[in-house]
């Protein structure tokens, strides 16, 4: 095994921008000295635990919506049609992760799998069941790259979170592209960031067996515009040479 940490990720390849995207999760952990690997996708339990056991940590990347039948509830009029295969997929890979304590980060739907992988719920569309929701369904092809504007909206960051080292010496400020959110953020999960209307935009691990965290909005595309974006890869990268570690020693 090579010395770097290993860390393994999806990709949805229906995403118009997935060359951006791969991109955008694959070249920080590289900055960052570790060694990315793409993914292959498979439903079968056993390639699972066989794909985990060559890796350090975990990334999740976004996507469409998640099918509700994993959390419980009937699909909602404006949630779109599944990928079962790849629901199947993030999910079983996103549990056994997070049961051998190995580092995820999940993106925008990344961080709706992990709280449904968690036993977490989703609310299907912000728009019309989240009560005095502000914008977030904002239009991805046009605005996904550019810079802050009016697709980007205030956050609350919970004291002593590790989101807060992640805005230090910047706006509270994320991008959306989003017209689903996490309503229950499962069993090891917590809130740490939220919109000014409730809606949660991040979540991170709070059970101490391992590092994890989601984030609604899309780092993967700014971190080369603005470092603090990095900083979640780097708690990801630190927490895989950690993991790491303790798998060899």
């Amino acid at each position: 095994m090579p010395n770097r940490p290993v860390i393994g990720y999806t990709i949805y390849f229906r995403d118009p921008h997935v060359d951006a995207v791969d991109r955008g999760l694959r070249e920080p952990l590289e900055r960052l000295g570790a060694l990315p690997l793409l993914l292959s996708r498979s439903t079968s339990v056993d390639d699972v635990e066989a794909l985990l056991d060559l890796l350090d940590g975990l990334e999740i990347s976004g996507g469409h919506d998640v099918d509700p039948a994993w959390y419980g509830e009937q699909r909602h009029a404006s949630t779109e049609p599944a990928d079962a295969a790849h629901d199947a997929f993030e999910i079983e890979l996103v549990r056994r992760a997070l049961d051998r304590g190995m580092p995820v980060l999940g993106i925008c739907r990344g961080s709706q799998v992990l709280a449904v992988a968690d036993g977490g719920r989703l609310i299907q569309d912000v728009a019309t069941l989240h009560e005095g929701a502000g914008p977030h369904d904002n239009d991805w092809l046009a605005l996904a790259l550019e810079p802050p504007g009016d697709h980007w909206h205030e956050v609350t960051v919970e004291t002593g979170s590790a989101a807060e080292r992640w805005f230090r010496g910047g706006p509270r400020e994320v991008n959306s592209f989003h017209h689903q959110s996490i309503a229950d953020p499962g069993r090891r999960l917590r809130a740490t960031v939220r919109a000014l209307d409730g809606v949660i935009e991040a979540v991170e691990r709070s059970d101490g067996l391992g590092w994890a965290a989601g984030l609604q909005w899309h780092n993967e595309l700014q971190w080369p515009h603005d470092p603090r974006f990095l900083r979640p890869f780097e708690d990801l990268v630190e927490a895989a040479r950690r993991h790491r570690a303790r798998r060899s020693g």
